[in-house]
């Protein structure tokens, strides 16, 4: 992946400063010059943080990085504790201005291109879709995530801090989900992350959300249709008969009434009829009140029940911790007041004197104690849902009572009111009544399409699921058939083993047996003898100097890796103090070894690669070399050989 610094540029609060890049560019000199932190400036650029040291925490401004990526050239300002930055390129004619996130993302910043922060836009710039791996390694169904442009950064910056304690958050102490992510940047660079592996994965990924979302609207429809009182289409089609018939009764009242007031026949009076329906209502609801509180007593006694088995179950198990702990103590103090316990008779206890009878505990009986609690903790655990369940139901019962009732009454009050002749009060109150139990019907109409959009989400959400599990099978052979090939992991270790021995690690020889065990990606090193089985890694190693010569050389094989296979891994490799804990003096040949290696390296097959060196020494390069380097050198207070910042003195 084209990953090339051109230049970063630093507004401070009296100048800029302006430090170009070339193929190798090697920064040396003594500490407090600013070495450091012009790789760690660079790093902030690209979304990292950053620990200002006193220079920077007087001086510094803002920064400004240039890079030139496949799709052209991209300006990234970051301003001092900022999260964001302001990015700027050119496309063919048009220049581009964005202002994003530098790590947390918020939401797609440029239309149609799926960038939401810095990352996703370097990644974008480079032609390269970013990889994406399963957020967990254990559950099958877990949903993907993208690895970010930070992640792969992991083996492009040698950072000083960490160059000598952590192989890239591979070691087993190393927090769990750093770990994880390092080793798929390792499997992405090796090749176990093919297209086809990809694009599965964005397809499950799109399956899941469709699948959410199905389960989410399915069970807010099965939630609105059990509190109107209906689970099924037949359910509220039968109902609407039921109001449909009593709709013709009434209309057939009133019919009645009609030929009874042409035959001047005397009618009962709506307010009475009114008050007999609505007495008969109150003593339905009396007896669902009663019911109502008489279920509620049930729940209680149950819920005390569940709650008293759960408590005594858990007493039977300290009390059986505490026998098998006690069984085996043989008192001689008294655990009360720390006297002298007197010699107990034959079969009685030490402690309180009574007849002896400590069994050992019967694991068979304690076995079957426990599953007859959790068998009874479990049935009242499903009376209890029963009756939530019922009490829904009689208090939706009671709703709809009350509603009736409240209707009654109204038309009894406004009757009564009115007190019309009987025969105009009942036609009046009986066509209300009529009225109300169509627009009933009508509105049961509207709900009966419910059920059945129900049952279409719930085939759907089959049919979804269905084809999740053929891709999650597909997956499964792809991953397969991916890892299958360990050619590029068996060159790895052959790059690494190289590497070691053209560096000068002491200890390392060609006839050394490297292991990058594909559960931990974590290097280790063995003697030419299979039965030896000494093992050097960056865990085992006690010298930090050779500790640190292991991490580069790792990071370094993994570079000639990438462009052996063609893996998308930035083409830079940022690698400061590889001589912290070695002197240049005293082990002459691991410095120039090392620094012989990356010049060999960076002519030949890392030639598009990139290297910022940051040293206490300079190890010149050979008198003909294909590449560009720079060298400076950087003494606080030399005119001759500047800091970083020129002009500061510490104070």
């Amino acid at each position: 992946m084209q990953f090339r610094l051109k230049t970063l540029a630093l507004e401070l609060r009296r100048g800029k400063v302006k430090i170009p890049f070339t193929d190798v560019s090697y920064f040396w000199g003594q500490m407090g010059a600013g070495k450091t932190s012009i790789v760690r400036l660079v790093d902030y650029c690209l979304g990292g943080g950053i620990a200002l040291t006193p220079a920077l925490q007087s001086e510094f401004v803002g920064a400004t990085l240039q890079l030139s990526l496949a799709r052209g050239d991209l300006l990234i300002d970051r301003p001092r504790e900022s999260d964001r930055v302001i990015v700027s390129w050119g496309q063919g004619d048009q220049s581009h201005h964005l202002n994003l996130p530098a790590r947390r993302a918020e939401g797609e910043v440029l239309p149609d291109t799926g960038v939401e922060q810095l990352s996703d836009l370097l990644f974008w710039l480079s032609g390269v879709r970013p990889p994406r791996v399963r957020k967990s390694k254990i559950k099958e169904d877990s949903e993907s995530t993208r690895l970010s442009m930070r992640d792969l950064l992991w083996y492009c910056y040698l950072d000083q801090d960490e160059i000598d304690s952590s192989f890239f958050h591979l070691d087993t102490n190393a927090p769990f989900y750093l770990r994880n992510k390092s080793r798929d940047v390792v499997r992405y660079v090796i090749g176990f992350h093919d297209e086809r592996v990809a694009e599965i994965e964005a397809e499950l990924d799109l399956l899941r959300g469709e699948r959410k979302a199905l389960m989410a609207a399915i069970a807010g429809l099965a939630r609105a249709l059990k509190e109107v009182g209906v689970e099924s289409e037949a359910q509220i089609l039968d109902h609407i008969e039921k109001l449909h018939a009593r709709a013709k009764d009434l209309e057939s009242s009133i019919q009645q009434g009609r030929t009874a007031a042409e035959a001047q026949r005397p009618t009962v009076h709506a307010a009475d009829r009114l008050r007999e329906q609505a007495m008969s209502l109150g003593v339905e609801l009396a007896y669902l009140e009663q019911a109502i509180q008489d279920l509620r007593e049930m729940q209680d006694h149950e819920r005390r029940h569940l709650h008293e088995l759960q408590t005594l179950s858990l007493k039977y198990r300290r009390s059986l911790s505490a026998k098998a702990v006690l069984i085996g103590v043989e008192f001689e103090i008294c655990p009360r007041c720390a006297q002298q316990l007197p010699e107990p008779e034959d079969g009685q206890c030490r402690v309180c004197g009574q007849q002896d009878n400590v069994q050992a505990i019967d694991p068979t009986e304690a076995a079957l104690v426990e599953r007859d609690a959790k068998l009874r903790i479990t049935e009242l655990t499903d009376i209890l849902a029963r009756h939530d369940e019922s009490l829904g139901k009689l208090q939706r019962e009671r709703e709809v009572l009350l509603g009736t009732k409240s209707r009654i009454e109204r038309e009894r009050n406004e009757s009564l009111q009115r007190y019309d002749t009987a025969y105009l009060s009942t036609m009046l109150s009986t066509e209300h009544e009529r009225a109300a139990v169509l627009q009933e019907a009508e509105n049961l109409r509207a709900l009966s399409r419910l059920p059945k959009m129900l049952e279409e989400q719930r085939d759907k959400l089959a049919e979804v699921v269905a084809q999740e599990q053929r891709l999650r099978t597909s997956l499964k052979a792809a991953r397969e058939a991916a890892e299958s090939d360990e050619r590029n992991l068996e060159h790895l270790k052959e790059l690494f083993l190289d590497c070691l021995v053209r560096a000068g690690v002491p200890g390392i020889t060609r006839q050394d047996r490297v292991d990058i065990p594909t559960t931990s990606y974590f290097p280790e090193v063995y003697g030419p003898n299979p039965d030896d089985r000494t093992v050097t890694s960056f865990a085992t190693i006690s010298s930090g100097g050779k500790k640190t010569l292991f991490k580069c050389c790792f990071a370094i094989a993994l570079h000639r890796l990438a462009v052996d296979v063609g893996a998308p891994l930035p083409e830079l490799l940022i690698i400061d103090s590889s001589m912290k804990n070695i002197s240049e003096r005293e082990n002459r040949q691991q410095f120039l070894g090392f620094y012989q290696l990356v010049y060999e390296l960076a002519s030949g097959e890392l030639r598009d690669t990139q290297f910022v060196l940051v040293d206490k020494e300079f190890a010149p390069p050979p008198s003909s070399v294909s590449f560009e380097l720079t060298e400076r050198h950087m003494r606080p207070g030399d005119p001759q050989n500047p800091p970083l910042i020129t002009y500061y003195n510490g104070k």
